[in-house]
């Protein structure tokens, strides 16, 4: 038989067993997780359940698609902090998905520099490369993180006073949190409404708080949930008390709106003076590609080269933590 007629064969058989598995496999394993997490609650089939027993299961958590694949992440105490950034970051992936995305880019960047050819020089070339390539998505979560977080801080202060004027009206602390989760949009009211639901599958509001505090890591969030359980202890009017903490949180943001003034031109001038070797070299390589040449082809411009490099980082670094001014 014609070798090509069975390469054809073979591809369409594993096309058809690859969409049955697709079509029937992942929604039979789900459907099963499914119900026995939510049987797992079910008194009537497995007694009476703790609290701790509730919070344990609530926060189990799947590291993969492939169930050998999340067991063997599992055993991993790191996969349960990854998990934690991807979701503060609000980034949709799991950590064994996050993983590969992170060793594919590694590999398109460690190739990327063989086609000059290979020698010593290329391969340290290709290992500087591969790095830079894995820890690129770390850069985009925390980028991701860090913008979801100010997001979450600006909306804060107007769901503190939505939450203030249902107390005054008369609701509850969770029917508060419910009527101004309804009124915006973003990621504090879908963290405010994961934190509902958790509520309302058993777990008491203080543990669901505190599980919101963790999720979303929020400085300013941790000093409402301080307050909410400090009033929920010793009493008081909890509205007063959010009134004057969102007060407190519009000063800092106003003193950190200040800052960002007084010091956009220092970082315009660390952006400009950080970027003009790179300019330079990009414009001299294209003017006369023989002369910048010789930064690859002699001991000293290789020297000079990762001189340079990590002269850019090393800086890069260093203004970034003298401009992280704390509030």
């Amino acid at each position: 038989m014609d070798p090509f007629v069975i390469a054809i064969s073979a591809v369409v058989l594993l096309a058809v067993f690859s969409l049955i598995w697709g079509l029937l496999g992942p929604r039979a394993e789900e459907d099963s997780a499914m119900s026995k997490r939510l049987g797992a609650f079910r008194p009537d089939l497995h007694g009476p359940v703790t609290v701790e027993e509730k919070v344990a299961r609530l926060r189990q958590r799947s590291y993969s698609g492939l169930p050998i694949l999340s067991v063997f992440l599992s055993q991993f105490k790191g996969s349960e902090k990854v998990a934690l950034v991807l979701e503060r970051a609000g980034v949709p992936l799991r950590v064994g998905e996050y993983y590969m995305i992170r060793w594919g880019i590694a590999a398109i960047f460690f190739v990327i520099p063989l086609v000059f050819g290979p020698s010593l020089f290329i391969f340290g070339i290709c290992a500087g490369m591969g790095f830079v390539g894995y820890m690129l998505p770390t850069f985009y979560v925390g980028s991701k993180r860090k913008t979801r977080m100010n997001r979450i801080n600006g909306q804060l202060v107007d769901m503190l006073g939505l939450v203030s004027n249902s107390l005054k009206s008369g609701y509850g602390l969770m029917q508060s949190f419910e009527f101004s989760s309804r009124q915006m949009d973003g990621p504090l009211p879908t963290e405010i409404r994961r934190m509902l639901r958790e509520a309302n599958l058993g777990l008491s509001a203080e543990d669901a708080l505190n599980a919101l505090g963790e999720r979303v890591d929020s400085k300013d969030l941790d000093m409402v949930l301080t307050a909410i359980n400090i009033q929920r202890a010793v009493g008081g009017n909890l509205s007063e008390i959010l009134d004057q903490v969102a007060f407190t949180m519009r000063e800092r943001e106003r003193i950190r709106g200040e800052i960002a003034t007084l010091t956009s031109q220092q970082r315009m001038t660390g952006i400009v003076i950080g970027a003009l070797p790179i300019i330079m070299f990009a414009l001299f390589m294209a003017m006369n590609p023989a002369y910048m040449s010789l930064l690859f082809t002699h001991v000293a411009g290789k020297g000079m080269l990762v001189t340079a490099i990590f002269l850019e980082v090393l800086g890069y670094f260093t203004i970034k933590k003298i401009m992280a001014i704390e509030v």
